[in-house]
């Protein structure tokens, strides 16, 4: 009987003593992550709180063919992509 008592306690022991490595890795691995936090910080972003007013882009601003054919390519591609409605608001020649 003492000899299965034995084994009994030093099996807990044992067990015990595995538990408290385990959870002694997880706590230095939740402090390290943590830590990140502080290490990378999230940039800043303001809020503009000036808005500029932009002319709505019309059929006459339209110089010629290739700005037309332009406006329409870029604006099939981008609904390709994004499965949503298009709308131009500018072109630019480049």
């Amino acid at each position: 009987m003492s000899i299965l008592l034995n084994s009994l306690s030093e099996g807990l022991f044992i067990s015990f003593f595995s538990i408290m490595i385990v959870f002694s890795i997880l706590g230095v691995i939740a402090f390290i992550i943590n830590s990140f936090q502080y290490i990378y910080k999230k940039p800043i972003i303001v809020p503009e709180t000036k808005k500029t007013y932009v002319k709505p882009f019309e059929l006459s601003d339209i110089k010629d063919d290739n700005m037309l054919v332009a406006g329409l390519v870029a604006s099939i591609d981008y609904y390709e992509e994004t499965k949503e409605n298009v709308r131009i608001l500018s072109i630019k020649e480049i």
